[in-house]
This record gives C-alpha cells, sequence and structure tokens, in this order.
C-alpha cells in the first residue's frame, strides 16, 4: 500500500480477475454469482466479507462430495465444478499482487535483510506478494538450509523440511506464510519464469476469505496447518514481537500473539490508520492487553528502518 495505494488492494485485484475473461471464464462467473448475492457481470466482490456465503457454499460441496459413492452420488454438476471455479477466483486474485512490477526501496529493504541475518527472527506473513520474498531469495536470506530461513520446501513441500537439527542449523528460522501464496500448487513452489505458466488447481494454498472461516481454510491446507503450529512456537522462542503493517483485523492472529503477549511487542502502522491513543488502545485489546506495547506510526511505513533498536535489549 505504501507503494502504491491503488494496486496493492484487495478491492483492485478482484476486480481484475472479475473483468478478464482470460482469468475467469463467463461460466465459472455465473456460478460463483450463484453464492454470491448481489453480484453480475458487472458487479463484483469487493471484500473478503463478501465471499462468506460462497465459502459456506465450498464447505457444503466439499463435505458432500465427501460421503459420495459411485452407487450415491450427492453432487450435481455445478456443484462439483463450484469449487474448482471459487479456487481458481482466489488463486488468480492472490496472484494478481505478484503482477505488480513494483519492489521494495533498498533504504527500506537493506536493513530489514541485515537485522534478520543478524537477529536470526522468524518472518511471518500474511500478504500474497513477492515484494519480500523475492529479496530474500536473491540475498540467500533463503536458501535452503544454507541460509538464514527456511520455509519447508526443497523439491516440494515437508514438514521435516522445518525441522533443524544440528548445531548450525538450530540457528535457522522460519519463513511462513501463514495466509498462503499463489505460488504453492499441490505440495510444490514455482519459482522464476514458471510463475507465469501458473494455472489454478483445487489444490491450491491461499486463504481469501471472510475472518470467520479462515481457521477451517488453514486446517484443510496440510501447508498452512503446518505454517501455524510453527508460528506458535517461533513466537515461543522469541525474545520479542514485532507487528509490522498489519491491520489488526485477523481474529485468529491475534489470539496467538495474544498467548505471548507478556513479551515486549511493537507495532508499526501507517499514521492513517486512526488516532494514536486509540489504536494503541485498539491494540492492546487485540493482544489480550498485552502490558509492554509500543505503537509507533509512520506517515510513510516504508521509512521505518531502525529494526534493532525498536524494542531496546535487555540490560
Amino acid at each position: 500500500m505504501a507503494l502504491d495505494p491503488d494496486y496493492f488492494q484487495l478491492k483492485s485485484a478482484l476486480y481484475s480477475v472479475w473483468n478478464d475473461s482470460d482469468l475467469l471464464s463467463k461460466d465459472q462467473k455465473k456460478l460463483i454469482q450463484t453464492a454470491l448475492p448481489g453480484t453480475s457481470d458487472e458487479v463484483y466482490p469487493e471484500s473478503e466479507d463478501q465471499l462468506n456465503e460462497l465459502q459456506v457454499a465450498i464447505f457444503a460441496s466439499e463435505l458432500l462430495k465427501a460421503y459420495e459413492t459411485e452407487e450415491a452420488p450427492w453432487l450435481n454438476e455445478n456443484s462439483r465444478e463450484i469449487v474448482a471455479a471459487f479456487k481458481k477466483f482466489i488463486h488468480q486474485t492472490s496472484h494478481y499482487f505478484h503482477r505488480s512490477g513494483k519492489q521494495l526501496p533498498d533504504g527500506f529493504l537493506d536493513p530489514l535483510v541485515e537485522f534478520i541475518k543478524t537477529s536470526k527472527s522468524h518472518v511471518a506473513l500474511l500478504n500474497y506478494d513477492n515484494l519480500l520474498y523475492d529479496p530474500l531469495l536473491r540475498t540467500k536470506v533463503m536458501d535452503g538450509y544454507s541460509g538464514t530461513l527456511i520455509d519447508g520446501f526443497l523439491d516440494e513441500f515437508s514438514p521435516k523440511n522445518l525441522d533443524r537439527y544440528g548445531t548450525k542449523q538450530t540457528n535457522l528460522s522460519w519463513f511462513l506464510h501463514l495466509h498462503g501464496s499463489p505460488l504453492f500448487v499441490g505440495n510444490k513452489k514455482c519459482g522464476g519464469a514458471s510463475r507465469d505458466f501458473l494455472e489454478a488447481e483445487e489444490e491450491c494454498h491461499v486463504v481469501l476469505t471472510h475472518v470467520t472461516h479462515k481457521p477451517s481454510v488453514i486446517q484443510t491446507s496440510d501447508i498452512l496447518s503446518e505454517y501455524w503450529k510453527r508460528f506458535d512456537r517461533a513466537l515461543s522462542e522469541s525474545e520479542s514481537i514485532i507487528v509490522f503493517g498489519y491491520s489488526g483485523l485477523d481474529t485468529h492472529l491475534n489470539e496467538v500473539i495474544a498467548k505471548h503477549g507478556h513479551k515486549d511487542i511493537a507495532v508499526i502502522e501507517w499514521e492513517g490508520s486512526g488516532n494514536y491513543e486509540e489504536r494503541l488502545n485498539f491494540w492492546k485489546i487485540s493482544f489480550d492487553d498485552a502490558p509492554s506495547l509500543t505503537l509507533i506510526q509512520k506517515k510513510n511505513i516504508l521509512e521505518f528502518n531502525y529494526w534493532a533498536t525498536v524494542i531496546p535489549p535487555p540490560f
């Protein structure tokens, strides 16, 4: 949002995919419209909240499908197709953020990369874009077991690839896409030029739905459920927690952080989020009255670069 507030918003991504017949066919749109009251060929969903009823339809279809046998089919063709149509829709919507052509400024990126290397901090993201992911690959912060961060992917994803063995590997930290990525298709991760040829499949790993359904979607993904297990452990291992550029609206995330609210927490957010005192109170409530919470508001959060001193080390 700090780079381009028009491009980097969900409404723009939903509009782009909804109106591109190469990404979403007319038949797929019709299926999705049946579970999204008020939408049409011209009227598209603009927020996660509007995807509530569609997600309920997906859960219902998948539940009934699990009880089917050859002798007793429970679903008609439309019911079968709506799951694939929805997953293609959210996959293409999340992939939109990989096509921005934007890059983080060096003045923001370089101090952050150095901080991750020296502090061995865990990194967890909610966003779908590649703004941080690509530079971490380029700077070898992510380089299998030879880097600083590991994400569970070698040839393919395995929980074992998140394990740390021996003296050297105990210094490794985790890079966790908590709400998934369009790069994850099945058990593989697409990189480099192959991203441009991604085709959505039923087994995608993207959390894009009403907040009440997000925990259930996470549990249906072997990759994301493993990330969330590691996230809780990552917070346990950490001396302090830095929350950066996050709205605070994902209650399932707030609940995990609140379990570790006795630690020092620093929140860095855009000053346009609201009045300082009101936002400070909001964050304290979100993290269950965290006793040691610092709020920093910036006109442009990409100007923040003092990671190592935002929470002073203990004497």
